[in-house]
């Protein structure tokens, strides 16, 4: 049976990063080291006795498997865009050689393996396949075992400031301005999760991963969200009327898919984007299946709006 105490974070300065140690020293029962670089600039958390923090040069096994020494567990919190195969790969294999027994990739995100999120490109959406499926490698060879958290996009970005028009979670809404956008009719079921939601889900993963080992983990945080609960959620806690326009996704398609055949791929991502979330289809299905194993329960659209804007959007 897997026992995890000590947990290493890579990449703990990032929005993902800092509430998943937020989390973890809530839970109280782990030891916590942040591994960064020389020439970061990231703050530790207020001092705790469960907290350490040590730098590595990321370019080299030796010193990253020197940071790692007598950690159970890895969990990289790296940006999307940033989670490139070879840094990733190196990562991995400094934990291997330092006995790390668990490596929790940096998902976060929507299913993967789903055909939807195998157009993106991997610049914007960085090697995430690639490395899963290293990961896999080294897990049947029984080196490492691996997890991650695949929970659709955070339902909570624009508390970090990236905006309602965030290029990478287009929900349609100006808060600034009151009004929407509404694809479709507006009832395409959607799997969005706060980020808190996520990184506590992250947790319970580490406090419990006999049923969670060397596969994703799918959850989702909010539940029966639809572009229309949204909007009257919206209306209602801003006491405002929004302005709404209706858009056309099968239009869309047609054009993003005609920039994509001719290589125009950053032309194509916000239409991509939106497609990708709002558009006709099936998705990978598999959203929210193990909420239950994970202790994730869904707030209503009601509840993650007015978390939202008390939190200063």
């Amino acid at each position: 049976m897997m026992d995890l105490k000590t947990i290493a974070v890579v990449g703990p300065g990032g929005n993902v990063g800092r509430q998943v140690i937020k989390a973890l020293l809530e839970e109280g029962s782990f030891s916590i080291t942040a591994i960064i670089r020389p020439t970061s600039t990231y703050t530790s958390p207020p001092s705790s006795l469960h907290f350490t923090t040590l730098t590595a040069d990321f370019d080299s096994l030796s010193s990253i498997a020197k940071a790692l020494e007598n950690q159970d567990a890895l969990v990289c919190c790296v940006p999307g865009g940033a989670t490139h195969f070879a840094p990733q790969r190196l990562l991995i294999d400094a934990a291997i050689a330092a006995g790390v027994k668990l490596f929790v990739a940096s998902e976060f995100s929507a299913d993967i393996t789903s055909e939807r999120y195998k157009l993106f490109p991997t610049e914007i959406v960085g090697d995430k396949l690639q490395i899963r499926r290293y990961l896999e490698e080294k897990a049947a060879e029984g080196k490492i075992a691996w997890t991650a958290l695949n929970g659709g996009p955070f339902f909570d970005m624009w508390r970090e400031g990236t905006g309602l028009t965030h290029p990478l979670h287009p929900t349609g809404f100006s808060l600034a301005n009151h009004t929407a956008t509404i694809y479709d009719d507006g009832s395409k079921p959607l799997c969005w999760t706060p980020l808190p939601t996520a990184a506590a889900a992250v947790v319970r993963m580490l406090c419990h991963p006999q049923g969670i080992l060397n596969r994703a983990v799918h959850v989702r945080g909010v539940r029966d969200l639809t572009q229309n609960a949204l909007l009257e959620a919206l209306e209602s806690q801003t006491g405002r009327k929004f302005s709404v326009e209706r858009a056309d996704t099968g239009a869309l398609e047609a054009e993003v898919f005609g920039l994509l055949k001719k290589g125009e791929t950053k032309k194509a991502m916000k239409g991509l984007t939106i497609w990708a979330q709002f558009g006709d289809g099936v998705d990978g299905g598999k959203e929210g299946v193990d909420n239950e194993a994970v202790g994730v329960v869904e707030v209503t659209v009601a509840e993650a709006v007015r978390e939202v804007l008390g939190g200063g959007s």
